[in-house]
């Protein structure tokens, strides 16, 4: 009886390396050839499975794109932090520049998605489900907080807003600026510091 039993880790973690293997590949296609042109049997060929496994762990493309979009935010959402600031000023440039640094990697996955968010309401529901309402970067949150705690932010500051504001910037520059005007990243980074000497007057 404990024989029938052994395979079975095993084969959860097949199961496990299959996704990963397949989630990998869509990503590396997607940013390629972009969402309409890629197909499974692509990625299949990539990941190196077989192509029915993308049904049956995925059941189509566009659960698959979401599936990498939401494995990517939860990556950044998860990498580790970088060590924090002596001020809120370097705590948020630092934020936008590493924000700006792992979104320049994924530029052409980020193409991606930003137009099937525009065309396809579908995704930006499918996202919002996923991410069910767990706020992003909550390492950013709790150094905010106690630089308030300690009178270095006014009180009157609402942090959640502050984060969004930062968040919507990051987002700008990785869209308009590194995507629509092919900006380098060292004038984004230079933006950025601009942006945060600027922000933390009004919030300091």
């Amino acid at each position: 009886m404990d024989n029938a039993l052994t395979p079975r880790p095993k084969q959860k973690r097949n199961r496990e390396d299959s996704k990963q293997r397949i989630l990998k590949a869509a990503l590396e296609t997607f940013s390629e050839v972009g969402y309409d042109a890629a197909t499974t049997k692509m990625i299949s060929l990539r990941a190196g499975l077989n192509e029915s496994l993308i049904q049956r762990y995925f059941q189509s493309k566009f659960n698959l794109l979401v599936e990498v979009t939401h494995s990517s935010m939860e990556a950044m959402r998860l990498k580790t932090p970088p060590p924090p600031a002596a001020t809120p000023e370097e705590e948020i440039c630092n934020f936008l520049i590493n924000k700006l640094e792992h979104d320049s990697q994924n530029q052409g996955f980020l193409k991606i998605l930003f137009s099937r968010l525009l065309i396809d309401p579908e995704v930006r529901t499918e996202l919002k489900k996923r991410q069910g309402g767990m706020p992003p970067n909550l390492f950013l949150k709790d150094r905010l907080v106690a630089f308030q705690k300690k009178g270095q932010i006014r009180n009157d500051i609402n942090i959640d807003t502050l984060i969004q504001s930062l968040l919507a910037q990051s987002i700008s520059a990785g869209l308009f600026e590194r995507i629509f005007f092919e900006k380098d990243i060292e004038t984004c980074k230079e933006q950025f510091r601009q942006f945060t000497k600027n922000i933390v007057k009004g919030i300091c």
